[in-house]
Order: structure tokens, then sequence, then C-alpha cells
């Protein structure tokens, strides 16, 4: 082998060795970018179900009052129906004994 063979054969070894290096290099590189872009993602993740939860919560907490309220407001208005019902009744008997009083206590059936 002559000179000229053996530097072209030690300049192809090192060509070689120093693609797989770079290749590896760049793999590590877009590892570690791929890495934090996964972690930033699962972070957005995290904190949208978080505030979901949150926001859940809240609205838990809106409608457990306002069936109180509608409890409320539902007990107000049976109280409501029976007093009418009273005052109708109440009503209804002063026009029967006013009509009573006014035809002599006679009844014109």
């Amino acid at each position: 082998m002559d000179t000229a063979s053996v530097v072209l054969s030690i300049i192809s070894v090192l060509g070689t060795i120093s693609s797989i290096t770079f290749a590896y290099l760049a793999f590590h590189r877009n590892s570690k970018t791929d890495n934090k872009q996964e972690g930033k993602s699962e972070g957005v993740l995290i904190s949208d179900v978080g505030y979901i939860k949150s926001s859940i919560d809240r609205i838990e907490i809106n409608l457990e009052k306002l069936e109180e309220r509608y409890t409320l407001l539902s007990n107000q208005l049976t109280k409501v129906e029976e007093s009418v019902a009273n005052a109708h009744k109440r009503i209804t008997e002063h026009i029967n004994d006013s009509s009573k009083h006014k035809t002599g206590g006679k009844n014109n059936e």
C-alpha cells in the first residue's frame, strides 16, 4: 500500500466516525427538545384540567344554592296557595251568608 491509500483510508475512517458522532449528537439534541415540548404540553394539559375541575366545583356550589332557593320558593308558593284557598273559602262563605240575610234567611234553590 502506498502512502496515498493509507491517508485516504484514515480520512474515510475519520469521516465515518465523525458522521456517526454528529448523528448521535443531533439525535440527542432532538431528544432533549422533544422532551421539553412534551413536558410543556403535559403541563398545559394538567393546568387546563385543574381549571376545569375548579370551574366544575364553582358550578356545583352555585347549583346547590339554586336548589336551596328553589326549595324556599316552592315552600313559599305552597303557603301562598293555601292562603289564597282559605281566603277564597272565606269570601265564598261570606257571600253565601250575605245572600241568605238579603233573602230573609231563605234559600232560593
